[in-house]
């Protein structure tokens, strides 16, 4: 004999399991995107600073001002101490 609402019940039911099994593996993929993007070793850009202005310095006193990178990528620092302006 046909059975109309339990066959409705059934589709009811397995569209609810299939919905649950959808979201929990969005939920598993958002999750596993966060943890791979916030694990990404990216660290910061070196920047070099001037230890003072051009302006400040007073040049009757004798003082030079010290070179300053102004390269945007950075000035090359070798390993016996010399600097690449």
């Amino acid at each position: 004999m046909l059975k109309p609402f339990q066959i409705v019940r059934e589709l009811i039911e397995f569209g609810l399991q299939a919905l649950f099994l959808y979201i929990l593996v969005i939920l598993i993929f958002i999750g596993f995107m966060a943890y791979t993007l916030h694990s990404i070793d990216n660290p910061p850009d070196r920047v070099i600073y001037m230890r003072a202005p051009p302006e400040t310095i007073n040049t009757n006193l004798g003082l030079v001002p010290e070179m300053v990178c102004k390269r945007v990528a950075g000035c090359r620092i070798f390993k016996d101490g010399t600097i690449e302006w």
